[in-house]
């Protein structure tokens, strides 16, 4: 038998093994890329303003919407709290992901229990 028959017939099924392993995660990547082409990845983070909180939403790790200050009212007054301000970014959150407007009222905060600055209370009623 000549050298090279005993190479292929030890490290064959390895090599066949391998070629197979690339195989796969070459297979894999490609979906991957197709996947995330047609796919958004949408996430919502609190965010400590000087003025209070707020929120940011993200698209594929990019900021889509900035919101440092409570929406819909005159001046820039923060969320008191990050639970407040986490809870309103989610309802813009849903909305965006149901194709529509993502705005929230003054009075959809208030039914919603979110402390707001007095100054709106003969706002937008």
């Amino acid at each position: 038998m000549t050298s090279t028959g005993g190479f292929f017939r030890k490290w064959g099924l390895a090599l066949v093994m391998i070629a197979a392993i690339i195989g796969c995660v070459w297979i894999g990547v490609r979906r991957r890329m197709a996947w995330k082409k047609t796919h958004i990845f949408v996430e919502l983070k609190a965010i400590q303003t000087p003025v209070g909180w707020g929120y940011d939403i993200l698209t594929n790790g990019h900021p889509y919407i900035h919101q440092g200050f409570i929406p819909d009212i005159s001046g820039n007054h923060g969320f008191r709290t990050k639970e407040e301000a986490l809870a309103v970014g989610q309802k813009v959150k849903d909305r965006l992901m149901a194709n529509q407007l993502p705005a929230i009222s003054i009075e959809e905060m208030r039914q919603m229990n979110i402390q707001l600055p007095d100054d709106t209370t003969n706002l937008k009623k």
